[in-house]
């Protein structure tokens, strides 16, 4: 049996992460505090964001990921930007891609028609990671409401992802999440891992062991096999030297962001300059 073509995903500046709310960030969850927004680029207007967005476009860029800081109520405030990424879409045709957090039918349909092509939704379904980690007061429920409406009306793309090991490192409910998600066929999954953070208040919390999280992908591709899997970008360090490896050589994953060069040297990956989460019908 020929084996799978697993890609290395190499954002960098063709597909840079940008922060519409700077580097603020209402909710504050317990594993981040707004640490990562600080390595984003800062385009807190709408006019900024379209006019990094030229930028972009002008030095060979193919896409941009919005992000940003989340509200009380878990959402990214994207609204005043939709006129922006609507002429981002029209008039550069940049591959648009956004972490909106939870949304409602009405801003998930916002989203499709102002020409954002994929939705990077983090589908968490433990009560304590929502509630103690998050700090939301929403049930798994409101995430699996938010995930339908985003299938049925919002991109064409939504890729969940799955952060392994939020409830404090340990790793439980995310079983019963891959097969959740596998439940709505979407296009691919992305499995991400916790990382201790200097400065938050989980900076101590031991993060998934590789094996934990080895296994959970070996159990998504054995019960799935015909999913694309993505390791995404956040995972720890040490999981590039002791798990990288043994994901790309047993075939656990399709995708798999900045792995370490010799890796990539050694396994004749091609290298992909996106996010994970772009769709092979969006470059090829």
């Amino acid at each position: 049996m020929p084996r799978r073509i697993i890609r290395a995903y190499i954002p960098g500046k063709t597909f840079p992460s940008v922060s519409i709310t700077g580097t603020r960030c209402w909710l504050q969850c317990r594993y981040c505090m707004a640490r990562y927004l600080g390595q984003m680029e800062h385009v807190d207007t709408p006019e900024r964001l379209y006019w990094y967005a030229r930028q972009i476009r002008k030095t060979g860029g193919r896409g941009i990921l919005i992000s940003g800081g989340y509200t009380l109520d878990g959402k990214l405030p994207f609204k005043p930007f939709l006129s922006s990424i609507k002429r981002i879409k029209k008039e550069l045709g940049l591959i648009i891609s956004i972490h909106p957090g939870l949304v409602d039918r009405w801003e998930a349909e916002q989203l499709r028609d102002a020409g954002v092509d994929i939705v990077d939704y983090e589908l968490i379904l433990d009560e304590t990671v929502i509630r103690h980690v998050l700090g939301l007061k929403k049930t798994p429920d409101d995430f699996i409401k938010s995930f339908e409406h985003l299938l049925s009306h919002g991109p064409s793309y939504v890729a969940p992802h799955l952060l392994v090991g939020a409830n404090y490192g340990v790793v439980s409910w995310e079983y019963r999440a891959v097969d959740l998600i596998a439940s709505y066929k979407p296009y691919m999954i992305v499995f991400l891992s916790l990382i201790p953070t200097k400065y938050t208040p989980m900076e101590k919390v031991s993060p998934p062991s590789p094996s934990s999280f080895i296994g959970l992908l070996r159990y998504a591709r054995e019960k799935h096999p015909s999913w694309v899997i993505s390791v995404g970008c956040m995972r720890p360090r040490q999981y590039k030297v002791r798990a990288d490896p043994i994901i790309i050589d047993k075939e656990l994953a399709d995708r798999i962001v900045l792995p370490r060069r010799e890796y990539m040297i050694e396994y004749d990956l091609e290298v992909v300059n996106t996010c994970c989460s772009v769709p092979d019908e969006l470059l090829y």
